[in-house]
């Protein structure tokens, strides 16, 4: 599966590449810019979409994005994050899905950067996990039962919000919150307020430069003892924060980033002694408590992690060497499925090992392929009423109207003996052919003659006409809507791989038609 991922932040933006195989991802390509908040949104949507397309090697199969919320991840719609003033809803998945043509999901960073973590890091293969952020802010992203957990209105695992104290440096607007303890702004905070109660200013806050939470991290690694105290009490209050986590949720995991994974030491020993006091035992016994294991690349991951949310592997995934047929066979999926939809019927010609492939699909359409496809309770209902027993009435399967213009035994033999074998599918059409019809015709040159007859014979009557060829697509290349090309050119090595196109539109197709 080819994916494209988006990391949109108020300092940085990032898009990449990856290949997802359904068990190891690859990243591939990566460009990164400034981002720029002179722009409107979607000029910036602009700029970073002109990046993507120039880093894709053909069209992505899902495109995930990843950024601060607030946000609404099922409408696709960034609603105001603080740190991109003036994007408010903005529809970035329309944007997207109109440009490429595939899904797009959007998730708020956390729950992006948990989806990575679970996916392909620290908490790959637990089914209960929690992210927390410990960044810029502190926020969680939740995995529970197997899936992302996001709420009732999408605003589960803002963390950051509660209050660990009662007074304490201000996070998430609130003294003493969690965030306020356990983030860069919180940490800076509360460096700033113990250097005031000191007669010699500590390190990290010596000269001109404003304190922050790296550089009260760099005087602790140096000794400093205020700076020490900061990260203590920061991982005490982290500890607390953990035990409600532990108790509430009962994760198998608990997953820290950013600031935690750079800082552990420095945090770790008052974060465990607080956790080993107030935890519930049997629940702390059970869970880890670990640094994020994807590091800096972290962004990028959850990007690719986000597009992934709602997808499978791609079923064409086993053969490789059909990668560059991709855009047209989801074409051709779209199309079949369009045809369906408007009440138009897929007819089918070919010759030889092609007739018997148009035979095959037909017998994939025209009754369960994947799935049952049992009658509804109405449809059952009135097969009863006609006469039917019950038990046949079940054994019905619903079907996807598919005709075989190779398997018309009288007609075929008439016609060709009669008339003009060349013509013999045009014939078919003449009486068989409506507007929003598919015709699929099957050729492994391309260049079948009663083949290329029908496809001009398809295109004036007002069908759509599919190709499934070999590597040159012949002249049905130049006569079709949607020529799939397989690279291959030998007859028997072609239909060899016609069998995984056609098996995967005959999939496609049932699983739009008939998701239960």
């Amino acid at each position: 599966m080819y994916i494209l991922g988006f990391d949109i932040g108020g300092t940085k933006c990032a898009v990449i590449t990856a290949r997802w195989d359904g068990e190891t991802v690859q990243l591939l390509k990566r460009s990164r810019c400034d981002t720029d908040l002179t722009l409107s949104p979607y000029a910036m949507l602009d700029l970073l979409v002109t990046m993507a397309d120039a880093i894709l090697e053909g069209r992505p199969d899902a495109v995930g994005i990843s950024c601060g919320g607030p946000l609404d991840a099922e409408k696709g719609l960034i609603l105001s994050p603080p740190n991109l003033p003036g994007w408010d809803r903005v529809a970035i998945g329309d944007y997207l899905q109109k440009h490429y043509g595939v899904p797009v999901q959007l998730q708020n960073d956390a729950n992006a950067c948990a989806l990575a973590e679970w996916k392909f890091g620290a908490a790959k293969g637990c089914r209960n996990a929690v992210f927390l952020t410990f960044g810029t802010g502190l926020g969680a992203g939740l995995i529970l039962n197997g899936q992302l957990y996001d709420g009732t209105n999408g605003n589960a695992g803002e963390v950051g919000h509660i209050r660990l104290a009662d007074t304490g440096p201000v996070g998430y607007g609130k003294a003493g919150s969690f965030e306020g303890f356990c983030s860069g702004g919180g940490i800076a905070q509360l460096g700033a307020a113990l250097a005031e109660a000191q007669l010699t200013p500590p390190a990290y806050c010596r000269g001109s430069e404003p304190i922050t939470a790296k550089a009260i991290a760099a005087a602790a690694w140096a000794g400093d003892e205020t700076a020490k105290e900061v990260y203590r009490i920061s991982g005490e209050q982290l500890g607390k924060g953990l035990s409600a986590l532990v108790d509430i949720l009962n994760p198998e995991v608990i997953v820290i980033g950013s600031i935690f994974a750079r800082c552990r030491e420095l945090l770790w020993d008052s974060t465990k002694a607080v956790l080993e006091k107030e935890a519930l035992a049997v629940s702390l016994g059970c869970c880890r408590v670990v640094p994020a294991a994807l590091g800096e690349a972290i962004g990028d991951y959850a990007a690719i992690a986000t597009a992934l949310l709602h997808s499978t592997p791609h079923p064409l995934d086993r053969y490789p060497i059909l990668t560059p047929c991709r855009p047209e066979i989801r074409r051709a999926e779209q199309a079949l499925i369009r045809c369906f939809e408007s009440g138009g019927k897929l007819l089918l010609c070919g010759n030889g090992g092609s007739a018997a492939d148009c035979d095959h699909i037909v017998g994939e359409l025209m009754k369960g392929f994947l799935k049952r496809r049992s009658p509804d309770s109405a449809l059952k209902e009135k097969l009863m009423e006609a006469g039917m027993e019950e038990d046949k009435a079940s054994h019905l399967q619903m079907g996807l109207p598919a005709i075989s213009l190779t398997s018309a035994t009288a007609l075929n033999t008439a016609f060709c003996n009669d008339v003009d074998p060349e013509l013999l599918f045009a014939q078919h059409l003449m009486g068989l052919g409506k507007p929003g019809d598919v015709l699929l015709c099957i050729s492994t040159s391309g260049n079948a003659k009663n083949v290329t007859c029908a496809a001009m014979t398809a295109r004036a009557l007002g069908l759509t006409v599919i190709g499934l060829t070999g590597r040159t697509g012949g002249r049905l290349n130049a006569l079709s809507d949607i020529c799939i090309r397989v690279p291959e050119d030998e007859t028997y090595k072609v239909q060899e791989l016609h069998l995984p196109v056609y098996h995967y539109l005959c999939a496609q197709a049932e699983a739009h038609f008939f998701p239960e």
